[in-house]
């Protein structure tokens, strides 16, 4: 039986002290930096002017501000925002979701012309806009209009890409929205612009957001269009697949906090970029960590499998690398 005292131990110095630890010289040799604020993204929640929300998240702006805040976060060396826009004269189509000038639109175009090469995400989804607070739109029935939600996400990912969205990201978890929404930016000659849905998890983490942007069903809630957080390390990988086989060219995994094994999971079985996305939930926990524990959380996400974080403390974690940069 083999034990882990048995045979050589690694030499050290008189002293205990293994001199590839000791010597700066050495560990900066072979150090590699665990994190860069060119690894996070930050969410970008437009609110109206005067809107009482703003400035109750990490990100949650007024539209006028939209331009001041994408400045500073590409000054920090954050590489995105995913931007969020609170809906208004919300009807049972989502109408205004794709009405000229709208919330996203304004959002989308103050921010690139702030930052042009920051990269700028958006959600496509009814939930915003809808007047039941619903991701899908439903027949008289009651039913999912599947043609009619297509049609919207469709519509809505070509005006974000033209408003200068460099990639569109259907949130609803709905099979067949990826085919629509990347056949609908071809078809509008926008080949260029990236496709990245979501593997949303059900969970309490989303509350802040929701609250916030009033995207919580009015009726019943959208479960069955996320995945049950039981079989998540299973079915997330299922449903990857099946995204990736629709033209996804990236993924999102939400919310992150809960599913690091998720992560693990998922970069193993695929090689597209994932983004890990920290949601409004988090925040309150890594706010009680501060910057340094911020950085240490975000960090380990990275050695999980994420190409990129976005999270609520992109900010915060981007001013503490400059900080201690060195």
């Amino acid at each position: 039986m083999t034990t882990l005292t048995e045979g050589p131990l690694p030499a050290a110095g008189p002293d205990g002290v293994n001199p590839s630890r000791a010597r700066p010289a050495v560990r900066a040799l072979y150090a590699r930096p665990a994190l860069t604020a060119g690894d996070l993204s930050a969410p970008l929640l437009a609110l109206p002017d005067g809107h009482p929300g703003v400035g109750s998240l990490p990100g949650a702006v007024a539209l006028s501000d939209v331009r001041r805040t994408a400045t500073r976060w590409n000054e920090l060396g954050i590489r995105g925002i995913k931007a969020f826009a609170l809906g208004h004269d919300r009807d049972s189509a989502g109408s205004a979701a794709v009405s000229a000038g709208n919330l996203m639109v304004l959002a989308v175009s103050a921010a690139k012309a702030a930052a042009p090469d920051l990269a700028v995400t958006t959600e496509v989804c009814g939930c915003s806009w809808t007047s039941g607070g619903e991701c899908v739109l439903r027949t008289s029935a009651g039913d999912i209009d599947l043609d009619a939600t297509y049609r919207l996400m469709g519509a809505m990912a070509v005006q974000h890409a033209e408003a200068g969205a460099d990639v569109v990201s259907p949130t609803a978890m709905l099979d067949g929205s990826v085919r629509a929404v990347r056949a609908a930016l071809d078809g509008a000659g926008l080949r260029d612009v990236g496709v990245n849905p979501n593997l949303a998890i059900h969970t309490t983490l989303y509350g802040p957001f929701k609250a916030l942007m009033a995207t919580d069903p009015v009726v019943g809630h959208r479960r069955g269009l996320q995945l049950e957080p039981g079989r998540a390390e299973r079915d997330t990988v299922v449903q990857a697949r099946r995204w990736i086989a629709e033209g996804a060219d990236s993924l999102t995994l939400q919310p992150v906090m809960t599913a690091v094994d998720v992560l693990v999971r998922l970069r193993a079985d695929h090689e597209a970029p994932l983004v890990a996305y920290s949601t409004s939930g988090e925040w309150p926990a890594l706010r009680e960590l501060g910057p340094e524990g911020m950085t240490e959380y975000i960090a380990m996400l990275r050695r999980a499998g994420a190409d990129h974080v976005l999270t609520f403390a992109a900010e915060q974690v981007a001013v503490y690398l400059e900080q201690t940069r060195g």
